[in-house]
């Protein structure tokens, strides 16, 4: 499946793709990396694996329109199956979703639907919840409320603290985000 990923961040998840991917244990080709930060350390990963990126930085454009605009060129002209959202963190808007509709996955650090938005590692920590974990989900208009495609828990034990409960997440992360998109593959091709 062509897949490309959109993220803003390290890129952890979109490192675990490539490698799964080269390794022939998930049959996906990643054609593009998408960012909004030109110092994003997942374009260190695509430069290495030798994948094309692209920086399309929000702040390049005078209205948001402008920017999503632009990303939708980029993803319509390389015959993506599959938009893979993995630390992206721009709110995609209405119009965004519905040019690619049913065909975009997020990764999402909590058991949606707790927790939705921003932060939500951190709040599921001060809010002293028991398990928390992560999902992955088609993407839809509102805000992490799309159909949930998989799900892993884990419990936050009393005396980790946030950065051993992100790392716990982010590992769980490079599990289940494999298996959303195999899922998302099978629904997208049926």
């Amino acid at each position: 499946m062509r897949i490309a990923v959109l993220a803003s961040g390290k890129g952890s998840n979109f490192q675990n793709l490539v490698n799964l991917s080269r390794d022939g244990i998930l049959d996906i080709e990643i054609i593009k990396l998408i960012t909004n930060k030109s110092n994003a350390g997942c374009i260190n990963k695509a430069i290495s694996s030798k994948i094309r990126y692209e920086v399309i930085n929000d702040k390049d454009f005078k209205t948001s329109e402008e920017f999503e605009y632009q990303i939708i060129n980029a993803l319509s002209n390389n015959q993506i199956e599959l938009i893979v959202l993995a630390g992206w963190m721009k709110i995609l808007s209405e119009r965004f979703v519905n040019s690619f509709k049913n065909r975009i996955i997020n990764i999402h650090p909590s058991l949606l639907p707790s927790f939705k938005g921003n932060k939500a590692i951190e709040r599921a920590f001060i809010n002293k919840s028991l398990i928390t974990g992560c999902s992955v989900h088609f993407v839809v208009p509102e805000v992490d409320s799309g159909e949930l495609i998989v799900q892993a828990a884990l419990a936050i034990k009393s005396d980790e603290n946030i950065e051993d409960l992100k790392e716990k997440i982010h590992s769980l992360e490079h599990i289940i985000l494999p298996q959303g998109i195999s899922e998302a593959g099978l629904i997208i091709r049926s």
